[in-house]
């Protein structure tokens, strides 16, 4: 499963020759956050910033455009169904209001992920139009690229007390540190696991995952991680449980003060 893949591919042990660990990420998952822009049909909506926020199953989009008859501004109320998919469903009902007229849609959409943060929103339905003194039912299409932002509501921070100390205590550049490695690959896997999470905390829960390193290497002011994982998640909709797992590896580069992750495969 792609969901599955985004939980596991992308956790990263902490040091060569480590043994398995164990981890369980439960409970509700992180908010999700996403800013972007769409292209859509009516042309009420033809370019239109948006913003919208998801918070389990739950979650709201508010959308800005400009049209002849002045500003449009238009806000939907989505649901997210527990549909065991590679991607997130939602359907959506909403509204909006440009000059005196006022429009109506519900929409069945999707959001494809195409990264960590990156991903494609699809939406396809109905809309009720203002039409020479009625109105008329037409096509809703839109399809947009948004920048997601897992948001945790819980206890907890990413950064930590030694992680603000490392980076206080680096004045100037020094020479790759592959120690620091460590470090790194542990906020990969905490940005990695908050981002599947947010992302599929609607159709997954009860995330549960085991990882062993099986290589480190430094090269110059390059290091990679390689892997192996297994894990599994419960699907809500069924109580099933389904499992993963395989390798995967991690690259970084040093830039003179810390190791930034350059990618990941699988």
């Amino acid at each position: 499963m792609v969901a599955l893949a985004l939980c596991f591919t992308y956790v990263m042990a902490q040091e060569a020759g480590a043994e398995a660990v164990e981890e369980t990420a439960d409970g509700p998952p992180p908010a999700l956050a996403a800013f972007g822009v769409s292209a859509g049909f009516p042309s009420y909506q033809t370019i239109a910033p948006a913003i919208s926020l998801q918070s389990g199953h739950f979650g709201v989009q508010l959308k800005a455009s400009w049209t002849p008859a002045g500003p449009y501004v238009g806000v939907q109320l989505r649901g997210y169904p527990p549909v065991s998919l590679p991607v997130p469903l939602f359907l959506g009902v909403g509204a909006g209001v440009y000059g005196n007229d006022v429009s109506y849609h519900a929409a069945l959409g999707a959001h494809v992920p195409l990264g960590l943060a990156l991903r494609l929103d699809l939406e396809a339905g109905v809309a009720s139009v203002p039409l020479l003194g009625g109105r008329q039912i037409a096509p809703h299409l839109a399809a947009g690229i948004s920048y997601a932002i897992p948001v945790q509501t819980g206890a907890g921070s990413s950064v930590t007390g030694s992680d603000r100390a490392a980076a206080a205590a680096c004045a100037v550049p020094r020479e790759p540190d592959e120690s620091a490695l460590r470090g790194a690959v542990s906020r990969v896997v905490d940005e990695w696991i908050l981002s599947a999470r947010a992302t599929y905390g609607s159709v997954y829960t009860e995330l549960r995952y085991s990882y062993e390193i099986v290589r480190s290497a430094v090269n110059g002011d390059a290091g990679e991680v390689e892997i192996s994982y297994s894990g599994s998640v419960r699907e809500i909709a069924t109580g099933q449980r389904v499992s993963a797992s395989g390798t995967a590896s991690a690259t970084f580069r040093w830039n003179g003060c810390s190791w930034s992750n350059t990618g990941v495969s699988y």
